[in-house]
């Protein structure tokens, strides 16, 4: 498996999440804080692309979990339903995405995979579409 811990953050999507109305991505920042005495950067809430069954249409969060709370993620991520980018791309879910959110929060991590052979190249973002 990949370590998620080479950089000063790791990359999240927390998908079905919609922050409250009115509110934006200090809210959830605020939250994690609060909650879990985390430190994150709220990145973009984004919209997946609709025709994808379930997944289709759903609101997501991306944010980034600063390198002093990774640990204390590790211990929430699964109960709160957060994933890391790297798996949304071990899932070959990253063409649930547009390609201006890929590109911008999703590539790099596929690019790594790639790297390491954990994925093959076929199955790049644009290769599946």
């Amino acid at each position: 498996m990949v370590s998620f811990i080479k950089e000063d953050y790791v990359r999240c999507v927390w998908p079905g999440l919609s922050l409250p109305l009115g509110k934006n991505g200090d809210f959830l920042e605020k939250y994690f804080k609060i909650k879990y005495d985390m430190n994150i950067e709220h990145l973009e809430q984004t919209k997946t692309l609709p025709g994808n069954g379930p997944q289709g249409g759903r609101v997501d969060q991306i944010f980034n979990v600063n390198k002093d709370s990774i640990e204390k993620l590790k211990a929430i991520k699964e109960k709160e339903g957060i994933h890391y980018a790297e798996e949304i791309i071990l899932r070959n879910e990253q063409h649930i995405y547009n390609e201006r959110i890929y590109l911008r929060y999703l590539k790099n991590a596929e690019t790594k995979l790639i790297k390491s052979g954990e994925i093959s190249k076929e199955n790049r973002y644009q290769a599946s579409r």
